[in-house]
């Protein structure tokens, strides 16, 4: 009795158990197909298609070529061979037949033990055919037992080949010619194994050459890793992508009521059949949120793909859709492609570009019941006859004042940190920031405070501020300058009115969603929600420091806009430069700052001909954005009947800055100097005040030329530098020094002369 026999003989006897581990089942399977590798190594042998010397597999012998002409079929190979090979053939095929039962039998026991197999929940998962889960076991093999390496290369008579081929495998598994040739589609791109993927072909240059049936076949390795129990995904796609177990619901979330009660019924919807839903809204708006939330309530988690970094990477879109999509039925996840606008022209008009994304699409979730999300800035450019399965688009929007003042709560209650009372409020009226930039911010501001040596619990408003200027979007420095704010309300000399008028400036952005959230105003104002100033007076009255000690009051950063940047004799470009500057500034939660800004607000004129016309539209399309526009803007000019009638009508508040008297004068002087400058007593900033008509901007430059005589001279600022420094100012105004404005001093301003 050969020893197969035996073992036949002994199954029947063995109790079913169910297996230890998916370990053990891949063990019980490669046994099984051990025995069809000995079978077919045996028919070789019996038709002479094997060298049976030391230099097998090195070179092709006669009788190897004998055998191939006398056209010996496989099948019937067995039929030539003595007794004791054809008994020992036939007692492996039921070999392999019995373990095949017994294997069924005790992955039965194991499912009802709820114990799980790689093995058989991958051949449940993707609809496996015995085939081709034995196809994927032989090139499975050799990963687990490399004795398999050994076998392959006896029983394809050639040392170098020690993984199966296309060839041996149909072989193996199949047993007429017919099923040989029918089976072979298996292997081509079209075929499931590859299509998955599950298996690929060897890269070697002997296999690239060379027909399929001798190509090698080798198992994909993020499959030996699943089927070997390992949580790892995919190297191919783990720097950009990883998965998370959802742990906040829907509910607790703060979306406005339509879109959260949307989602709930889209979610609904596809749980069973699948889709695809597209998100899209600015950062941190909470569309990976959103994506986790539906996961979590569907049982199911969430595979999240950062499609920026894989097109920074250079991974092709549909190999890498490909790769998540399986990732996401192995790990039996919905897939969340975050930031997949990279995956668009900037342009967004390729259309060929935007139907095969979408064919794309809707192939990684075909016969399956996950649901993708597809989460952007801007809204993806959907073309629906592309589109072969359910869909929907939705739109994240940044929160309301009610949300972030919340989200900033949440925010201290995650760091451990109790700011004064107030604070979020505060916070939530300053910046319009996403739920992730207020988390963002705290987190960041508990980190600055531990390096720092601070406790996180004794944090202030003006820590998270810091914070949340950080947060916000700073690409507007490519089109604006950014101001630095370094004046305070003791530095502002302007009269009582003026700096009221600026103080109600401040109070009303203060209070801004008191008066439009708990008031009841923004039910009544669908547009012009934002506070426009204008700052109008001659030259170096203080507007811009006045428009930094604004920005400082509330926290805010400033900008000035360029206007070289922005006004463009090409039709329509100063429109689209000011349409991303108002966008930019949307979410930089900064003042804007138009300096000289009549040469862009000027009043409009009767229409003469094309540029008269043009130049309308220009007029007419920044009232439009200053109307959408919920942020600050501030217009300075010099001269206010310059300003469009339109315009006035939308501004909230105008302040003049009047030309300053002698006695705001004199006290400009006196806060030109620092207190550590050396200061000479025969210096008369009273006479300064009274003498010279100059403007703050002029009395600062005096001041400066001032303190480099007396830097020169190597002494302290004296009377005679000042009066230097005036004349020179005055020259530069097209102004001679006469004797009426000096009186004693017209010398001394002659002297340098």
């Amino acid at each position: 009795m050969s020893a197969s026999t035996a073992r036949v003989n002994a199954l029947p006897a063995m109790e079913v158990k169910p297996f230890a581990s998916g370990s053990e089942h891949l063990l019980a399977e490669l046994e099984r197909l051990r025995c069809v590798v000995h079978a077919e190594v045996l028919r070789l042998r019996a038709a002479n298609l094997l060298t049976e010397n030391q230099f097998r597999g090195l070179y092709v012998s006669d009788e190897q070529i004998d055998a191939i002409l006398n056209a010996v079929p496989a099948q019937t190979a067995a039929s030539n061979t003595a007794d004791s090979a054809r008994r020992e053939i036939r007692a492996l095929e039921l070999l392999a037949a019995t373990l095949e039962k017994t294997i069924a039998a005790q992955c039965a026991a194991s499912a009802a033990a709820g114990i799980a197999l790689p093995l058989k929940r991958l051949a449940t998962l993707y609809s496996l055919s015995a085939f081709e889960r034995d196809a994927l076991l032989l090139s499975l093999a050799p990963e687990i037992d490399s004795t398999f390496e050994t076998l392959y290369s006896y029983a394809q008579n050639d040392v170098t080949r020690k993984r199966p081929t296309v060839g041996l495998i149909l072989r193996l598994l199949a047993v007429t010619a017919q099923e040989r040739l029918d089976l072979r589609a298996m292997f081509t791109a079209a075929g499931r194994l590859l299509e998955i993927p599950l298996v690929r072909f060897s890269d070697e240059a002997q296999d690239r050459e060379a027909a399929l049936l001798s190509r090698a076949v080798r198992p994909e390795e993020r499959i030996v890793d699943f089927l070997l129990g390992s949580p790892e995904l995919d190297g191919r796609i783990r720097g950009f992508t990883h998965c998370v177990e959802p742990v906040r619901p829907l509910a607790m979330l703060h979306f406005p009521g339509e879109l959260a009660e949307a989602l709930q019924r889209a979610a609904h919807a596809l749980r069973s059949n699948g889709g695809i839903l597209f998100f899209h809204g600015p950062p941190g708006a909470g569309k990976r949120a959103g994506a986790e939330a539906l996961s979590g309530e569907a049982g199911r988690k969430l595979i999240v793909a950062d499609i920026g970094q894989a097109q920074a990477a250079g991974a092709p879109p549909a190999a890498t859709l490909a790769l998540l999509r399986r990732e996401a039925r192995l790990c039996e996840a919905n897939l969340l492609l975050a930031h997949a606008g990279s995956w668009l022209a900037e342009d967004d008009a390729h259309r060929q570009q935007r139907i095969s994304l979408c064919q794309s699409l809707s192939h990684s979730i075909a016969g399956s019941d996950s649901v993708l999300f597809v989460a952007s800035e801007s809204p993806w450019p959907v073309v629906e006859s592309a589109l072969s399965c359910a869909w929907s688009t939705f739109e994240f929007p940044t929160p309301g004042f009610l949300d972030r003042k919340q989200l900033w709560l949440e925010g201290f209650d995650a760091i451990a940190a109790t700011p004064p009372p107030g604070t979020a409020a505060a916070l939530a009226n300053r910046f319009v920031l996403t739920g992730g930039q207020i988390l963002g911010a705290c987190r960041a501001a508990r980190t600055h405070a531990v390096l720092c040596g601070h406790d996180p619990a004794t944090l202030t408003a003006i820590d998270f501020e810091a914070e949340a200027r950080a947060q916000s979007n700073q690409s507007l420095q490519r089109r604006a300058q950014k101001v630095e704010r370094t004046y305070d309300w003791p530095h502002l000399v302007l009269p009582p009115r003026t700096v009221r008028q600026l103080r109600e400036v401040c109070a009303a952005e203060k209070y801004r969603s008191v008066i439009h959230v708990d008031w009841g105003f923004d039910r009544r104002q669908m547009q012009g929600k934002g506070l426009n100033v204008l700052f109008c007076g001659p030259s170096g009255t203080g507007k811009t420091m006045s428009a930094g000690i604004v920005a400082r009051e509330l926290g805010l950063d400033l900008y000035k806009i360029d206007l070289s940047t922005v006004v463009s004799k090409y039709i329509g470009e100063t429109e689209k430069q000011l349409s991303q500057i108002f966008r930019e500034a949307q979410s930089s939660n900064a003042i804007l700052f138009f300096d000289e800004a009549d040469a862009i607000f000027g009043k409009r004129s009767e229409v003469k001909d094309a540029h008269d016309r043009y130049a309308n539209i220009e007029v007419a399309y920044l009232l439009q954005k200053m109307e959408e526009y919920e942020g600050i803007v501030i217009l300075a000019t010099n001269f206010r009947k310059n300003i469009d009638d339109a315009f006035t009508r939308r501004i909230h508040y105008i302040v003049e800055f009047p030309f300053p008297e002698p006695e705001y004068r004199e006290r400009i002087w006196r806060s030109m100097v620092p207190a550590d400058a050396p200061l000479a007593d025969d210096v008369d900033f009273g006479f300064l005040g009274r003498q010279f008509e100059l403007a703050g901007g002029n009395i600062r430059n005096a001041a400066l030329v001032a303190a480099c005589y007396a830097a020169e001279d190597g002494g302290p600022i004296r009377m005679q530098h000042c009066v230097l420094a005036v004349a020179r100012e005055l020259q530069k105004m097209g102004k001679l020094p006469s004797r009426s404005d000096f009186r004693e001093y017209y010398d001394l301003a002659c002297e340098r002369d």
